[in-house]
């Protein structure tokens, strides 16, 4: 059966607020019993619609591969939006209906030296998926980030990276704040304005871009067009 007609059937073990406007859900496997993907996909959540069909939203899982048991999954809230108003009323332990997975934007093997991850939002999501399900295998590669959000209040899942940073031999991430407060020391502006820290000119890299479609059309006419990498190594999927 394929993976758009299975229906899976998954329960709301937590519920993390980050911050105001995203929430993490973790959910397991209810019925079938196992669900499997490859890191950097998504599923299709049914959110309820009374007696019409269901509304269909995607999101990128955010949690390892290996685990066959259940996902986490990232949201951004969207005013007026079906399905935030959907998982803003969650309190947990309701069951989810979920289609997939989808996508076939995958972590390239082999690797190449260097990876650059460029994400803004709960884009974060899917480069989450890949460092949790790749650390193991590829625990010697240049891993950078960089993490686009607003303001300081916007930043989150830092102490998660913050380990990561230390598990992994070669880590290194930094948020991108678009409009900080003056006491904002890091950097500011955008993502795409920042590329040039990476000397990927000189070092075999492969970028992955997760996020903003704005950022995502600017990145590839810098790399594709202004700079001549080729198209395979460049991998992106757009959060509109």
């Amino acid at each position: 059966m394929s993976s758009a007609r299975t229906i899976y059937h998954m329960k709301l073990d937590q519920i993390i607020d980050h911050t105001p406007t995203v929430r993490e859900l973790v959910l397991k496997t209810d019925s079938p019993s196992d669900f499997s993907f490859k890191a950097g996909q998504f599923v299709m959540l049914n959110v309820p619609q009374g007696e019409a069909k269901p509304a269909l939203r995607a999101y990128s899982i955010a949690s390892e591969e290996q685990i066959k048991k259940g996902f986490r999954l990232l949201f951004k809230f969207v005013d007026n939006g079906v399905a935030s108003n959907f998982v803003w009323g969650l309190t947990g332990g309701e069951v989810l209906n979920f289609t997939g997975p989808f996508g076939k934007v995958f972590f390239q093997e082999p690797p190449t030296e260097q990876i650059i991850f460029l994400n803004t939002g709960t884009g974060l999501s899917q480069h989450l998926c890949y460092l949790l399900s790749k650390k193991a295998q590829f625990p010697n590669l240049k891993y950078r980030m960089l993490f686009g959000v607003r303001s300081e209040q916007d930043m989150y899942f830092k102490p998660q990276l913050d380990a990561l940073a230390k598990e992994l031999n070669d880590f290194q991430y930094e948020f991108v704040l678009s409009r900080p407060s003056e006491n904002w020391q890091g950097k500011k502006g955008y993502v795409q304005n920042f590329m040039a820290d990476f000397d990927y000119k000189n070092i075999p890299s492969t970028f992955y871009l997760c996020g903003n479609g704005g950022m995502i059309k600017e990145v590839k006419h810098q790399l594709l067009e202004l700079d001549g990498l080729e198209k395979s190594q460049i991998w992106a999927e757009a959060f509109d």
